[in-house]
């Protein structure tokens, strides 16, 4: 029986969970067309040792993954082999595609969530070690804080030459936000970041959400739950990007080495998921956490603010007061926060007709809808689909 032709996977870890779903998604493309995924680890995709690499699996096509990676490969050592990259920096990856998640969609992302809470400050926190994707978060999220007339205070890791522990980390860093001011909204570039935001939080003796609001990205849903406070966190959609670097790759073999000229392929983020480090700053009633509870389960059955405040005592104006304060927004932004949740579940990851999105997520009409839609992502939900889809 003739072995498939393989597609060789650059720079894998095997327990770091978004290089895992970036493996779903290449091996999905991979199947369609008939391929075997080789996974290779750092250590063995060296400069060094990639041109052995070549010759023993000779590969129809290479995805070299610099995510986390100190060790980069560049282009001219796959030769003849075509190459598509994944969180390169860009000097390295030149003219060939090189596909990473949009930082400025992933910075308006956190900061329309976080300035929901209307705080006095703003703050960023990088990833503990130095890495390329982390500075340009960072740098995403000052621009956007920056044009909405506020300034963004950054706290950094040290120098690679200065390695410190999570531990010290987390001592440094929990002085650094006892002297933030008061409400401070911080992003956080990573899961994994926000959880040591979150302990070093609670060191300093910061409330989370009442003084302190978080939001980060990746939504691994352990790390999310695992911290001190459950964070809120930007999904991104790890296994599209694994799918759409396989296919671009799929498109370039059979063809000249090196590709035309290709600029950076940015993909948006999927949603929010909002949890408890940005709900709101003000004191918890029973009535509120009903009400939350009551929307996460009937937002999309066409809920509205005025049937749930007629559910509790006391007038609406009073009810959505407490609801704004207890939770740094309307009972109508939760409502179509949820309903949006769903919209975009049933886009990327089923074959629902786009005609009956709009009565299955709680929307009286497909055009209120639409006009929400284009209005959060910039695109038609056909066009959001074909690009979640590849």
């Amino acid at each position: 029986m003739q072995t498939p032709p393989c597609i060789l996977y650059l720079s894998v870890v095997p327990d770091n969970p978004s290089q895992m779903r970036k493996l779903a998604g290449i091996r999905r493309y991979a199947a369609a067309v008939g391929c075997q995924v080789v996974c290779v680890a750092p250590g063995d995709a060296t400069p060094a040792k990639l041109p052995a690499l070549l010759r023993r699996h000779d590969p129809v096509g290479c995805v070299a993954d610099g995510v986390g990676c100190q060790i980069h490969l560049p282009p001219r050592l796959f030769s003849q082999t075509p190459v598509v990259f994944i969180g390169y920096p860009e000097r390295l990856a030149g003219d060939y595609p090189n596909f990473m998640f949009d930082p400025a969609a992933l910075a308006r992302a956190a900061f329309r969530e976080l300035a929901a809470g209307k705080p006095v400050a703003y703050a960023a926190v990088g990833f503990p070690r130095p890495r390329s994707w982390s500075v340009r978060r960072v740098a995403a999220f000052r621009k956007v804080v920056r044009a909405a007339g506020a300034e963004c205070l950054v706290f950094r890791p040290m120098p690679l030459a200065k390695f410190e522990t999570d531990d010290a980390f987390t001592e440094r860093l929990s002085a650094w936000l006892a002297r933030l001011p008061a409400p401070c909204a911080v992003f956080a570039v990573s899961d994994e970041t926000a959880v040591l935001v979150a302990r070093a939080a609670k060191a300093a003796r910061r409330i989370i959400p009442r003084e302190l609001t978080l939001c980060s990205i990746d939504n691994f849903e352990d790390l999310c739950e695992s911290a001190p406070t459950p964070v809120t966190s930007i999904e991104l959609d790890f296994e599209h990007l694994g799918f759409m670097a396989a296919k671009t790759l799929g498109e370039r073999i059979g063809a000249a080495a090196k590709p035309p000229s290709i600029p950076l392929a940015p993909v948006g983020p999927l949603l929010t998921v909002r949890r408890e480090s940005t709900r709101g700053r003000g004191r918890r009633e029973a009535r509120i956490a009903d009400a939350v509870e009551m929307i996460r389960r009937e937002a999309c059955d066409g809920l509205t603010a005025a049937a749930l405040a007629a559910r509790f005592r006391g007038s609406r104006n009073l009810f959505e007061r407490r609801f704004r304060e207890a939770m740094g927004h309307s009972v109508l932004d939760e409502i179509l926060h949820v309903r949006l949740e769903k919209v975009f579940t049933l886009l990327a990851r089923t074959d629902t007709p786009i005609s009956a999105v709009a009565a299955l997520c709680g929307f009286r009409t497909d055009i209120a809808l639409h006009k929400l839609f284009r209005s959060r992502t910039g695109l038609s939900m056909s066009a959001w689909r074909r690009r979640s889809r590849g």
